[in-house]
């Protein structure tokens, strides 16, 4: 006899669900379904498959459909009382007794079926085609290749995970390939359980997202990717081009700025930096920054812009060619062959000109003009705290934290060998403690007055924040947190939570997130209910409604007062309800 094309794919799919290609066999057996409809065997298998995958919604839909078709089939009533029970216990009890008739001592079962009893008994549904009734199909294979009847029960009602590694590799192979929807169908449901916390599957959804025109959901992936961890240049200049798509472009500069500042050498970013510079007018910056991507890259085609940009600009300065030529050379006449260096090549014009980055808020251009002393004097620690600065104020805390400390290292060297100079010089006790004296002056403060400098900055910093001068207040926390000494734990905390509260109020939500995550790394056992009520505020402003619930309901038992505890209540039942409406929106655009 010959077999049915159906016949055929249910094998394969069967085959591919014993081989733990859980993907592969739900496209199987989705097919299996479009090829007939009316096939039991088809619908459940679907229905099982994705359940490993995690897709409960799904799963029931198709069990329903494999229970219309077949309802005397004992564990897909079985599986779906166990699906059920959370969303329909009386519908759930009932399923669960129909499947008792047949399979008898599955305690599971038992326990539905008395936990729930049904006021009514259900009716089941009594529409069977006489054509599926006659139905014979010579080798009807499930999961287990055995007729319809004698299926294992799959009474499991969480997925059989797969290792979160493996699961990224098959996303990025299918993201590569094209395939965005079904890569995002493979990591989704892990990113809403035990992955959520993964910033490079984050990363990888916020693509998906942008190729299939989810640009704001994908701009919010990338953007929490980033906020728990993914600071890779990648990262950043994916979000960059996203907000370029809106139109928000100073946004999308400032996400630029951090994908240098993670790899200064990532040509990308400086190609989209002077392609923004190029619509703004501002050829010359254009210019500047593809200029650095041809030293890197001479073959790579914005060379050909670069050039056009020239020839462009040649029509415009051979009119003043001549004089600038006539002022050069009157200047080169006036000039002393023994001339002092220009001032602006000079240590300390590059020092001043680094601050003055720093301040205005160049960040990329700070932390450039930084490293270039360094590669001067890489034993300055006067740079090594300019270096530090800028990257705080940039947000790089830990980044600027590591240069803080090789600068105090170099302070302390040069004390030391101070030190070991003044034990071995032989000159008089008079003019050794004259020495010593002058030297006092001239020493870095003791740790007890950095301890009180960095206090002060943070007494600063929640004066401001009451003030709502957020911007500098942000800067005084900053300033507490490279300040303080490690051991002072509590100040460092504090300070941390500080910047959170600024960032907030500046709307720079991820960083607020992230900011709230170093100081609960840095003391977990001293967190309280405020801290974790603002950042579950932080993930609520970016629509992250499952950790803003988790961080409200932790909160409530650290120590808020009564009109807190209501606030905090209040903000966990807005965000289920948010949680909800997001999660429609999710599955009705999947």
């Amino acid at each position: 006899m010959v077999e049915t094309p159906i016949s055929k794919v249910l094998e394969e799919a069967s085959y591919k669900a014993r081989a733990d290609d859980i993907l592969g066999a739900v496209e199987l057996y989705r097919k299996a379904t479009e090829l007939d409809g009316s096939s039991a065997s088809a619908w459940y298998g679907l229905a099982v498959m994705q359940s490993k995958r995690g897709n409960t919604a799904d799963a029931v839909s198709a069990f329903e459909r494999a229970h219309d078709l077949k309802p005397d089939h004992a564990p897909t009533s079985a599986n779906l009382a166990v699906l059920l029970e959370s969303r329909n216990p009386v519908r759930a009890a009932s399923l669960a007794k129909l499947a008792l008739k047949t399979l008898s001592d599955v305690e599971e079962l038992t326990r539905i079926a008395e936990r729930h009893p049904p006021e009514e008994p259900l009716i089941l549904p009594a529409r069977i085609v006489e054509k599926q009734v006659q139905e014979v199909i010579p080798h009807p294979p499930m999961l287990d290749s055995k007729p319809v009847d004698e299926e294992p029960l799959m009474l499991e009602a969480t997925p059989v995970l797969a290792d979160i590694a493996d699961v990224a590799e098959h996303a990025a192979e299918l993201a590569r390939e094209g395939e965005f929807q079904e890569s995002l169908n493979l990591i989704q449901p892990r990113l809403e359980s035990d992955a959520s916390g993964n910033s490079s599957l984050w990363a990888l959804c916020g693509v998906c997202l942008s190729q299939l025109d989810h640009v704001e959901d994908a701009i919010q992936a990338i953007e929490y990717a980033i906020s728990i961890g993914e600071d890779s240049a990648k990262a950043h200049f994916n979000l960059a081009q996203l907000l370029r798509k809106l139109g928000r472009n100073d946004a999308a500069m400032q996400s630029l700025a951090n994908a240098l500042l993670s790899d200064p050498s990532h040509i990308n970013s400086l190609v989209a930096r002077g392609e923004i510079f190029l619509e703004r007018g501002e050829d010359d910056l254009a210019v500047q920054n593809w200029e650095r991507v041809v030293a890197m890259e001479p073959e790579h085609p914005i060379s050909i812009e670069i050039e056009n940009l020239k020839l462009s600009d040649d029509a415009t300065d051979d009119d003043s060619e001549e004089v600038v030529k006539d002022e050069v050379e009157k200047q080169s006449a006036e000039s002393d062959e023994d001339a002092p260096i220009p001032f602006v090549e000079t240590r300390s014009f590059k020092i001043d000109k680094a601050r003055e980055l720093t301040d205005s808020g160049d960040h990329v251009g700070a932390v450039n003009a930084w490293k270039d002393l360094l590669l001067d004097d890489n034993s300055s620690p006067e740079v090594w705290h300019g270096l530090a600065d800028a990257l705080s104020v940039a947000g790089h805390i830990d980044r600027a934290h590591q240069c803080r400390q090789r600068a105090n290292a170099i302070e302390e060297e040069t004390q030391n060998e101070e030190k070991r100079k003044e034990a071995v010089s032989e000159a008089d006790l008079v003019e050794a403690a004259i020495m010593a004296e002058g030297k006092a002056s001239h020493l870095p403060p003791s740790e007890e007055e950095s301890v009180n400098v960095a206090i002060e900055w943070y007494n600063n910093g929640l004066n401001l924040l009451t003030e709502e001068n957020s911007l500098e207040a942000l800067n005084c926390f900053e300033k507490a947190i490279g300040g303080a000494p490690r051991e002072e734990r509590e100040l460092r905390v504090r300070a941390q939570n500080g910047r959170g509260h600024a960032l907030y109020q500046l709307r720079r939500y991820p960083e607020s997130i992230q900011a709230y995550h170093a100081a609960i790394t840095m003391d977990p056992a001293g967190v309280t209910g405020r801290a974790l009520y603002n950042m579950g505020s932080s993930y609520a402003a970016v629509e992250l409604y499952a950790d803003a619930i988790k961080c409200f309901e932790q909160a409530l038992g650290r120590g808020l007062d009564t009109e807190d505890v209501t606030i905090c209540k209040t903000q966990i039942n807005r965000c289920r309800l948010l949680h909800k409406e997001q999660e429609k929106r999710r599955r009705a655009t999947a």
